[in-house]
């Protein structure tokens, strides 16, 4: 077999490694507005699932068809973290310039909660990229999912923690701008690896929450056309 060919090993490997290239790209036009970075990594994760972990090879497509789809909820769910992300950095500007004091314990369960809180933004919006459920359930799971997985919870804080030393590191430098395009892609891939096993663990539990939720709102409508 030709490993140029459009069936060989090097060009497969070139289409996946582009299409993750790209939907990092979409990732980072369509976070633009900050307030859409949620909508935005639904969609991130929603794409490389589909285009690149099960070879669909329509990153475009399937991107947009996810931000559409999640933009209205996982909008409301970036500005709740972004009001509890502000909180944080408040607690941290306040208690670290002298107007306050940490103690070594509360000074680690600030680093754990901040860590937990990473954790399930991450979790949260990829939930939102393969289920129907409500905000509540979408914002809820997350904390649970990443406390009992701990496992996988400390290899997206190593991504996390990878992906911004690489940045910080290469910043003024001629690599900053090339790993600025290549990080968003390649850390929403190898997220993919930690949270797809816990995803398909809890399956079931989101089916049915969702279920539940199309029949409640079925029995309303029901309930105001009786009236």
């Amino acid at each position: 077999m030709n490993l140029f060919s459009m069936d060989g090993k090097i060009y497969k490997f070139l289409s996946k490694f582009w299409h993750m290239v790209w939907i990092g790209v979409l990732w980072i036009i369509c976070s633009i507005p900050i307030i859409t970075i949620g909508a935005s990594s639904t969609a991130a994760y929603y794409a490389m699932v589909k285009s690149v972990r099960k070879n669909e090879d329509q990153p475009t497509r399937d991107f947009f068809k996810s931000f559409k789809r999640n933009f209205v909820q996982a909008t409301i769910m970036t500005v709740i973290y972004l009001v509890v992300g502000a909180a944080f950095a408040y607690a941290a500007w306040f208690y670290y310039h002298g107007q306050g004091s940490f103690n070594m314990g509360m000074r680690w369960f600030f680093y754990i909660i901040i860590l937990v809180y990473l954790c399930t933004i991450t979790y949260a919006f990829s939930w939102l990229s393969r289920y129907d459920m409500s905000t509540f359930h979408a914002l809820t799971y997350p904390i649970a999912i990443t406390l009992m997985h701990l496992r996988f919870s400390l290899g997206l804080i190593v991504f996390w923690a990878a992906a911004a030393v690489v940045l910080y590191w290469s910043y003024n430098t001629f690599l900053f701008a090339p790993l600025l395009v290549l990080i968003p892609g390649l850390k929403c891939l190898l997220d993919t690896y930690m949270i797809e096993p816990v995803l398909k663990k809890y399956e079931s539990i989101a089916l049915g929450a969702a279920n539940n939720e199309t029949a409640e709102e079925e029995n309303e409508e029901e309930t105001e056309e009786n009236k």
